[in-house]
């Protein structure tokens, strides 16, 4: 089997809007090639860097701006040695990708020029590899591979970001392969991969989606050189990708970090090790086959109906299914068009909406609209004939997670924890939409660098949960669901604080969506319960506001915008609309009940969303909360 699709050649050249995107590649590698030049002596830096300190907004990676790096929110301009160094990760990057574009260039015009700026990228990098500095993204500098800290890169500035590349050298290869000299192909292998493989294989130290990377790196470029030692490794190591995927997928077929964006992330190495075990007739495992399979089919059976995600723990905003519908295009090409895969794929191409960006290590992507493995893999499937895919209600109790869907309404709850790694402090955090608008989202975070994703994103105040005297939320333990249908999830987890247990109940209906939290602790305590609401959605101030205090100056608190305090009592009715279509937030307060208003962050911060806080003091406090549409009044969007 080739790596390319039998037709790509035929498609390309015949079909006039691939003919047009052909075109746009081959202006691209062009452009690029003419001025490529890189050094051993330029040392990468942390992506994560490349984030403004004011907002929160990516940096611009301007190839012509390599000293000086652009917000893309605010306009500001930073200089500094690290932000020049993640200015050269990212032009490494665009050189490695633009490799394997010109390579598929070639296969599709068989015009000598593209083969050789292909093989200019592989011969380049195998050449100068080993005098590449080996370093780490907190930029420590070491001498050998013996005294390395964990996560070290030498062209990248981690060992993930290596194994990145090392992918995409392998891919390059796997499309030119019977065009490239032998004696290139064994300089690829020594000089390139085996060092790689040196370099990768004592990180592989347990069950984490960067050991995946480092596995399926691996297992990619010892199946297409044949090497024994780097498959053995790959498949029959301590940790290798049988315990990867079995310890490390839940019961419920999502990876135990609980990201969204690291479930695919997992996702997109492992399908480049099934790809190339499928190419090269490699035994995968019938039972690795069924978890990356499940994996695809549960993550999309998540989506909200608009095909974006709900948002837990550490990734980036607004993330929907063509975010990713490269992944699904790569395991497509395993298990074929008329594979419950292939219909999802073709589900995603349908979907009209806009795909959302990745911040690091982006795929390559034409317009945004195709993706560079559509054209390889699957450039002759019929994509207007497929079956479109209902979703209902689930809940993943090993997961921590549940959707309820009644009608227009989604609600997602994720009510506990499967370990400290990636996660964020939001025990039975909540996320809503109507109608396909979000009511209320996880914004997700900045890059870890920045200084708003440590102060705002990955505080217990920036969701929807309850806040216990001012601190974070310290517990990263599961949480029991008590209750569940395709309307009403009831859920509780222990020790969320010390001696501090919460209780949620959920209920979506034609009236609209019900939340009952409830609170009981040893200890008599501050508990703010918090609710943020979209920009889409605009309540209208309440007679009587009185400028508001929280009195807590940290963990997120000193990120309030604006407090507004409504003296009230007893149940309180607030007028809003969500983009336009009236609605109301009913919040029937309890006896010493504060009701407060506030204007916070959203991400990035240039733009702001409108939060509910209910104050209660005690030891058990119940707080409730009825949003709906009047009768007859809500709309279609």
């Amino acid at each position: 089997m080739d790596y390319v699709n039998a037709r790509f050649f035929e498609e390309m050249r015949s079909v006039p809007e691939n003919r047009e995107m052909l075109q746009k590649m081959q202006a691209q590698v062009d452009a690029f090639m003419q001025s490529f030049s890189d050094s051993p002596e330029r040392i990468s830096r942390w992506g994560h860097y490349y984030f403004c300190e004011e907002d929160g907004g990516r940096l611009i990676f301007d190839l012509s701006s390599p000293h000086a790096h652009r917000c893309e929110v605010c306009g500001k301009v930073f200089q500094s040695e690290i932000l020049d160094g993640v200015w050269t990760y990212f032009y490494r990057n665009r050189a490695v990708v633009m490799g394997l574009v010109s390579a598929a260039v070639y296969r599709a015009c068989r015009q000598q020029k593209y083969l050789d700026y292909a093989k200019q990228i592989l011969e380049f990098y195998a050449d100068t590899y080993a005098q590449y500095p080996l370093h780490n993204k907190e930029n420590g500098v070491y001498d050998s591979l013996e005294t390395m800290a964990w996560g070290c890169g030498k062209m990248m500035p981690q060992g993930l970001n290596e194994s990145i590349v090392a992918i995409r050298f392998a891919q390059t290869v796997e499309m030119l392969k019977p065009d490239l000299e032998p004696a290139l192909l064994d300089k690829i292998y020594r000089k390139l991969y085996r060092e790689m493989f040196r370099l990768l294989a004592p990180q592989v130290r347990n069950v984490h989606n960067i050991s995946v990377w480092n596995l399926s790196a691996i297992g990619v470029m010892g199946l297409q050189m044949q090497d024994p030692e780097m498959i053995d490794f790959t498949f029959h190591s301590r940790y290798n990708i049988s315990v990867q995927l079995r310890e490390g997928v839940t019961a419920d077929y999502f990876w135990y970090e609980g990201s969204i964006h690291y479930n695919f992330f997992l996702l997109e190495g492992a399908s480049y090790l099934l790809l190339f075990s499928h190419l090269y007739g490699w035994d995968f495992g019938e039972q690795n086959r069924s978890i990356l399979e499940n994996m695809l089919l549960n993550a999309y059976a998540l989506a909200f109906d608009n095909d974006y995600f709900p948002n837990p723990n550490d990734g980036w905003p607004n993330l929907n299914l063509k975010t990713f519908g490269y992944i699904y295009h790569t395991v497509g090409r395993v298990f074929g068009q008329e594979s419950p895969i292939g219909n999802l794929v073709k589900n995603i191409e349908a979907n009209p909406c806009t795909r959302t960006i990745l911040p690091l290590s982006e795929p390559y992507y034409l317009d945004n609209r195709y993706c560079l493995e559509r054209l390889l893999f699957n450039i002759d499937w019929d994509y207007s004939r497929f079956t479109p895919v209902p979703r209902s209600s689930y809940n993943y109790p090993r997961s921590n997670y549940a959707m309820l869907r009644s009608g227009k309404w989604n609600a997602f709850v994720k009510y506990g924890l499967n370990g400290r790694s990636h996660a964020h402090p939001d025990i039975m955090n909540v996320e809503l939409t109507y109608d396909g608008k979000p009511v209320s989202r996880d914004l997700s975070n900045a890059g870890y660098r920045s200084r708003l994703c440590n102060e705002w994103h990955r505080r217990t105040l920036a969701h929807n949960t309850v806040v216990c005297n001012g601190t974070d939320i310290p517990s990263c333990a599961p949480g029991e669901t008590d209750f569940f249908d395709p309307q009403h999830i009831r859920v509780h987890n222990s020790g969320v604080y010390e001696g501090v247990d919460y209780f949620r109940s959920l209920a979506i209906t034609d009236t609209g969506f019900s939340d009952v939290f409830q609170v009981r602790s040893e200890q008599r305590g501050v508990f703010d319960y918090v609710f943020h609401f979209e920009r889409g959605v605009k309540i209208d101030l309440p007679e009587g506001l009185l400028p508001g205090a929280l009195d807590y100056r940290e963990n997120g608190y000193e990120h309030i915008l604006e407090c507004w305090q409504l003296p009230a009592q007893g149940s309180v009715v607030l007028r809003a609309s969500l983009e336009g279509a009236p609605m109301t937030i009913t919040l029937p307060l309890e006896d010493g009940m504060a009701l407060f208003l506030l204007k916070t962050m959203d991400n990035p911060v240039n733009s702001y969303r409108t939060s509910i806080l209910i104050r209660g003091t005690g030891r058990e406090l119940t707080y409730r909360m009825h949003i709906g549409f009047p009768a007859n009044k809500a709309k279609s969007f």
